[in-house]
């Protein structure tokens, strides 16, 4: 159908931005952990979802693993923790 493939790359677009945004909220809570004065998992945990994110602009067949590990052991409250799996929800819809 010629009519979704828009509303497809439109949704890509948006994936990709938002994907990018969660990239940099990495960044700055790596750069925090290395000051000792990280909030959220460790450094090559936050390392490895950064890869994910990377991986998941490239492929929609990726699977990332981090959304379990922010269920299961990140606080509940956690601003980044809920990003990355808004991240991931949008990046399910993609497929």
């Amino acid at each position: 159908m010629v009519y979704n493939e828009p509303r497809q790359l439109n949704k890509t677009v948006n994936f990709i931005k938002k994907a990018e945004k969660v990239k940099l909220n990495l960044e700055c809570e790596i750069k925090a952990h290395k000051l000792g004065q990280g909030k959220d998992g460790t450094i090559s945990q936050l390392e490895n979802f950064y890869k994910d994110i990377e991986l998941m602009i490239e492929s929609k067949s990726h699977i990332p693993s981090y959304p379990r590990a922010i269920a299961d052991s990140w606080d509940f409250n956690s601003e980044l923790g809920k990003e990355l799996l808004d991240l991931y929800e949008k990046y399910k819809k993609l497929s």
